[in-house]
């Protein structure tokens, strides 16, 4: 068997997640407010608005990135909203 043969099935819930924006955004919000609470929570608010704002940026930059190439690779092309046409 193949690692390709035996991976394809773990790509299925990441090409759920990746093939609608509010998915992706909501997974990017949750695992980048997952770490700032844990940074509040190390030390406190002040701590997070003053100095440690910085890694929650560039992880959610991160992970928008790496969504934005997943999709180009894996092909995931998302629909337009159009309004109907006027008649």
């Amino acid at each position: 068997m193949r690692l390709h043969d035996l991976a394809a099935p773990l790509w299925h819930p990441v090409d759920w997640l990746l093939s609608k924006d509010s998915r992706t955004n909501g997974f990017i919000a949750t695992v980048v407010g997952a770490q700032a609470i844990y940074i509040v929570d190390d030390g406190g608010l002040p701590a997070l608005v003053t100095e440690i704002w910085e890694p929650c940026g560039i992880l959610g930059a991160g992970l928008y990135v790496l969504a934005r190439w997943l999709r180009r690779v894996r092909g995931i092309e998302l629909a337009t909203t159009c309004p109907p046409p006027e008649e």
